[in-house]
């Protein structure tokens, strides 16, 4: 599977386009047995066995416009079926993009890191693929959903915006890291208002 940061897979001729149409195995959970045993043995080769021992790697039917997604502290990672249409090559540079992150994740511990920083960088490069790049360029379906609440810190007054309610109370995290080390301070709640387009 894995030689000299190459990962190989082999799929099905060009005309299946359904990922349970390939020759490998999907357990009862929908977990491609393949491609998990290719990622766990990376991660070993990189001497994280813990992360190893719980990755799995899964088709989600319901992805559009999203290539992959990885799930720390879980260990999984999510592949957008359509890959399969494009090459193996796209199912094989998403599925490392996506383990990057958790192999980033797994080597910081508790640390908190931007999701394609330096440390996912690095991932990348021990892992075969060291020009990735954070987003890609497939044909997929694009969406645009609205945004429907604001999120402003009350002293630097930066704002996000959000399609779902926050179900709790959060702080402006570069108030919190700059004025209390860190840490959640009520004076950084963020203060939520309703987008009105």
């Amino acid at each position: 599977m894995h030689s000299g940061g190459q990962l190989e897979l082999r799929f099905p001729p060009a005309e299946t386009n359904h990922p349970v149409d390939k020759p490998v195995a999907l357990t009862q959970s929908g977990i491609d047995a393949e491609l998990t045993l290719a990622c766990a043995g990376l991660a070993r080769d990189l001497g994280l066995k813990d992360l190893a021992g719980k990755l799995s790697v899964v088709w989600n039917q319901r992805m559009r416009s999203t290539a992959g997604r990885a799930f720390w502290p879980e260990g999984k990672i999510e592949l957008n079926p359509k890959l399969i249409e494009f090459s193996s090559d796209e199912v094989s540079g998403t599925m490392l993009h996506e383990l990057a992150h958790l192999v980033a994740y797994a080597r910081v511990g508790r640390k908190r890191i931007k999701a394609h920083g330096s440390e996912w960088r690095q991932a990348c490069h021990d892992l075969g693929i060291p020009n990735e790049r954070a987003t890609h360029n497939l044909p997929l379906p694009t969406r645009e959903i609205a945004r429907k609440w604001r999120y402003s810190c009350p002293v630097c007054e930066e704002a996000i915006e959000r399609v779902r309610k926050m179900k709790r109370y959060a702080g402006c995290y570069q108030c919190c890291k700059q004025h209390n080390g860190g840490y959640y301070h009520k004076k950084f709640r963020l203060v939520e208002s309703q987008i009105n387009r």
